[in-house]
């Protein structure tokens, strides 16, 4: 049964009504929006109620970026980094050869400092190699016969006496260092005067033999060559002395000795080469 006040028969609107209305309301909205701006307010409301939805949406995006961003910037900047690594390399080569360059000109220039004696005349050699084996004592130069060289000649650099030539072949020629236990060397006490006979003691260094224990020596003394073996130029810079100890047991004294010249070090050397005299008729 119908309530009191209520229709008994009442119809519901249908699709198709329904439809045209919520149309006509749509453009009338629209007309009025167009024509009035009525709707501003609304969505300007509407706006801000989605702005922090609009944020939440954007930041996915803008993370990927950001990353995006951060590894191509790691790229460039590893990149810029093994650039740099060369070019550090690079300078630093070129720092060596530099320092090599001063070091080897220095060495000349002392090298063309040594005037040649009346009589004699110097042959400039460079160092091939040293010796497979540095006990033994030996260097190899880059002159041989052909430049005039021959056994027996010494050899010096900026310092002092290097050794004496042993071998010789046509295009290089080994020498034996002062240093090398075979060798003996006439010298004099450059402070004294004092003759005596410099042997070499290995692994670089040199003793001089066979001084009474009561001879005026003293560390720091330096030994020339004596000229007495018709070797070896006297006043030659041979060695200096480093240690001098007594022995109660011996009548000589124990004389350490550290050669002048570069054995370990020097890469350009003069051979000295006495010029033939002439008789005279």
């Amino acid at each position: 049964m119908a309530m009191p006040g209520q229709l008994m028969f009442a119809r519901r609107l249908g699709p198709t009504a329904r439809l045209t209305i919520w149309l006509l309301i749509g453009l009338s909205c629209v007309v009025v929006d167009v024509r009035y701006h009525a709707l501003d307010g609304l969505r300007s409301g509407f706006s801000l109620l989605l702005q922090p939805v609009r944020e939440v949406m954007r930041v996915p995006t803008s993370v990927a970026a950001e990353l995006t961003g951060f590894f191509t910037r790691h790229r460039l900047l590893q990149k810029e980094r093994d650039a740099l690594l060369v070019e550090r390399a690079q300078l630093q080569l070129g720092v060596n050869r530099a320092a090599e360059l001063v070091r080897e000109n220095a060495e000349l220039r002392a090298l063309l400092q040594l005037q040649a004696r009346p009589g004699q005349k110097v042959v400039h050699a460079a160092l091939l190699y040293q010796g497979h084996d540095w006990f033994a004592q030996r260097l190899t130069l880059d002159q041989g016969s052909g430049a005039g060289l021959r056994t027996g000649l010494p050899v010096v650099d900026a310092d002092g006496l290097v050794g004496q030539v042993t071998r010789v072949y046509p295009g290089s020629s080994e020498v034996t260092l002062v240093s090398n236990t075979e060798q003996l060397t006439p010298v004099f006490v450059e402070r004294t005067g004092q003759r005596g006979l410099a042997a070499g003691s290995g692994h670089g260094q040199m003793e001089l033999r066979y001084m009474p224990s009561q001879t005026d020596l003293r560390p720091g003394d330096r030994l020339l060559t004596s000229g007495i073996d018709r070797v070896y130029p006297a006043g030659i810079p041979v060695a200096t002395i480093n240690r001098v100890s007594r022995s109660q047991s011996s009548p000589y004294l124990r004389v350490d000795c550290l050669p002048l010249a570069g054995l370990d070090r020097s890469r350009g050397v003069l051979v000295l080469i006495a010029a033939p005299q002439v008789t005279a008729r």
